[in-house]
């Protein structure tokens, strides 16, 4: 894999999907925003913005005082993203190339840092938590929105074929070098450098067929079967018999797709 390509690709298809992701989870993003008390003026760190969905939100939030920095590996996110932000007029948004895997973060004195769906897929955690150390501000709060039990991902009752394709999507996680699982281990890792736990939450959503989280877990199961097809982890064979189960649970009253668990985490830094 290229070392600037995020796992699940940059196709429009995936813009597409995670602009539907990002409007399912919203809400909870929001809330979690402002249980860690995000106000207007704030400096905001956004790591790993992705196409730069939050961190829209998150520079809206801030107003015209406030500061939002995005970080993204991706060109094509990256490109997207500052589209966005000039379209919508937030000059206090900014988009930066970076790679957390080994870049140094900013030290500018951050109050909020979020961070959603990005460790799990870094090969090794420790320059963005030792970044997050010194970047923050005293009294700065850090929400992570990582999985803790990503095999909680299925089709019930008769999701079979759904099954093995979540078995072959976290087999690829972890060979490219990550962990679907990784908020088991952030809140350890973060108190061990200083950080007070102040909340942990899990977050889950369950769906049934023709709703927005099992359009959500549809389209992921589509475009990313096709990556695991490409890694030789699946085939065309289970592919249409993916297919075959999820047109089946249309039709069957009482069918529902549960998410993978996420874990929202929020830590304060009062040491910097």
């Amino acid at each position: 894999m290229a070392p600037d390509r995020y796992v699940l690709g940059s196709s429009d298809a995936e813009i597409e999907r995670l602009r539907l992701q990002h409007t399912l989870w919203l809400p909870s993003a929001r809330a979690a925003w402002q249980r860690a008390g995000l106000q207007p003026g704030q400096a905001v760190l956004d790591l790993g913005a992705g196409p730069g969905f939050s961190s829209l939100e998150l520079a809206r939030l801030v107003g015209p005082g406030g500061r939002v920095l995005g970080l993204e590996l991706s060109p094509t996110y990256l490109e997207v993203a500052r589209a966005a932000a000039q379209a919508a007029g937030l000059p206090q948004l900014e988009l930066r190339a970076h790679n957390l895997s080994c870049d140094p973060l900013p030290a500018e004195g951050f109050q909020l840092a979020w961070c959603r769906w990005v460790a799990m897929f870094l090969p090794t955690l420790e320059p963005l938590l030792d970044g997050l150390s010194r970047c923050m501000a005293a009294g700065g709060r850090v929400v992570l929105h990582e999985y803790v039990h990503w095999r909680s991902f299925g089709l019930y009752p008769n999701g079979a074929a759904v099954a093995r394709f979540a078995e072959a999507a976290y087999a690829s996680f972890e060979a490219a070098g990550g962990d679907p699982d990784v908020n088991r281990r952030l809140p350890a890792l973060l108190a061990a450098r200083g950080f007070q736990i102040d909340a942990l939450q899990p977050l889950a959503l369950v769906g049934r067929p023709g709703d927005a989280v099992a359009r959500w877990l549809e389209r992921f199961v589509v475009i990313y079967g096709q990556e695991l097809i490409r890694q030789g982890r699946w085939s065309t064979e289970e592919e249409a018999l993916v297919a075959a189960e999820i047109n089946a649970a249309h039709r069957q009253s009482g069918a529902l797709w549960v998410a993978p668990t996420v874990l929202e985490l929020q830590a304060t830094q009062w040491n910097a």
